[in-house]
């Protein structure tokens, strides 16, 4: 068998779950149809802030692009992966980090965003922005609001209360798409606006992909309005 090593420093990571350790490894063995299978874990630092997760594969090179789209595809714990995990790969069996290959993520293509049909990016010209939007009554999203509001009434997963619980997880993820971000929520849509400039225009793909992230994988935003659903600002 042939080596992937997924490196994880704990201080640059928004929640430094241990849980990942588990999460992560399930998660691409299912993703990879078992192409690529857990093999173990350990801490790499004398301080035991930076974590690596082995695995295992037939293939690595054939096989480490889509480690490295899942780790850019879902959330784990509330982490965005791809912001700070390094990826190595070796032609050895368990083979060690100092005996692998770094492999860099490579960057989605500009515009080319794989969005689902309730999310939209859209330049507004003449009002001089950038926008954001999320029709929250879509068949997915109002599913995924149904859940969440079996959990606690008080999330009833109208524009308003998305909007609370999108600012809620951005304050702990990705603080940054705050700034200078408007919003303009009503019943059935949450729509973010910036003022249109290329910065703003690639805050705006990230937020979209941020929102799309969350709603896909339900089982993250369930476990925050579970655990700390009396920290958000309900409409």
């Amino acid at each position: 068998m042939q080596t992937i090593i997924i490196k994880l420093d704990a201080q640059k990571l928004a929640n430094p779950n241990l849980d990942m350790r588990y999460t992560i490894p399930d998660y691409i063995e299912t993703y990879t149809n078992q192409n690529v299978t857990d093999n173990g874990y350990d801490y790499v630092n004398e301080s035991g802030t930076e974590l690596a997760i082995w695995l295992d594969t037939a293939d690595a090179a054939a096989q480490v692009q889509t480690v490295i789209h899942c780790l850019k595809t879902k959330r784990f714990c509330g982490n965005d992966l791809s912001l700070t995990a390094q990826v190595y790969m070796s032609e050895q069996d368990c083979a060690e980090i100092d005996k692998c290959t770094e492999v860099s993520f490579t960057p989605n293509p500009s515009g080319k965003l794989h969005l689902p049909d309730y999310l939209k990016v859209l330049t507004l010209e003449e009002q001089n922005i950038v926008e954001v939007y999320f029709f929250v009554e879509a068949l997915k999203p109002y599913a995924v609001g149904q859940k969440l509001n079996a959990i606690t009434e008080q999330a009833y997963m109208n524009g308003y209360n998305w909007e609370a619980l999108l600012v809620y997880c951005l304050e702990r993820n990705l603080p940054d798409l705050l700034e200078e971000m408007k919003t303009d929520c009503e019943a059935e849509s949450y729509v973010a606006y910036y003022k249109d400039t290329p910065e703003n225009r690639e805050k705006a793909n990230r937020l979209a992909d941020f929102i799309g992230y969350l709603v896909e994988d339900e089982e993250d935003l369930c476990q925050i309005v579970n655990n700390n659903g009396d920290e958000i600002a309900w409409d």
